[in-house]
């Protein structure tokens, strides 16, 4: 019974050990992985500011030049028609412009999940690591103990 418990504080030991390596090791890569993430997150972001104010400026540039055009035909920038042609340049930029954001917005969601379950998965291994040990080690005891049944004396069985 002493060399059962000898071998199974060994074995939790060891367990122990092998798990809190795993962790630590899982955690770093868990860093890693969230580092990787936010990386991701500011690129899209910076990339959609970026396209923002190119379409921003391609609209300015655009009503300027309608507005010459306008000029150049004696027709005033802000008569019906002409106002209604330059506000539907800016709707349809403003347009473009929510739904990138939206398609990005997808995008970024994508790339936090994909994080997430990676790091669930990540961190849930060591743990398992040490619930499979305390059960390898539950289960050796329980064969290297005697039973109830057993027959403890050392009378010869009549047979």
């Amino acid at each position: 019974m002493a060399e059962f418990a000898t071998m199974a504080l060994a074995s939790a030991v060891s367990t122990g050990l092998s798990a809190i390596q795993k962790q630590s090791a899982a955690k770093q890569q868990a860093a890693q992985l969230e580092t990787q993430r936010r990386q991701q997150v500011a690129q899209i972001n910076q990339q959609q500011e970026i396209e923002t104010k190119r379409r921003r400026e391609q609209l300015r540039q655009a009503q300027a030049a309608q507005r010459a055009r306008f000029a150049g035909g004696g027709i005033s920038a802000g008569s019906g028609s002409a106002s209604s042609l330059l506000s539907g340049l800016a709707r349809q930029v403003d347009e473009a412009i929510a739904d990138s954001g939206s398609y990005n917005k997808l995008r970024i969601d994508g790339i936090n999940s994909a994080a997430a379950a990676q790091r669930s998965s990540l961190l849930s291994a060591p743990r398992e690591t040490l619930f499979d040990g305390f059960r390898g080690i539950l289960t050796s005891g329980i064969h290297q103990m005697p039973s109830l049944f057993d027959d403890k004396s050392n009378k010869p069985k009549a047979g």
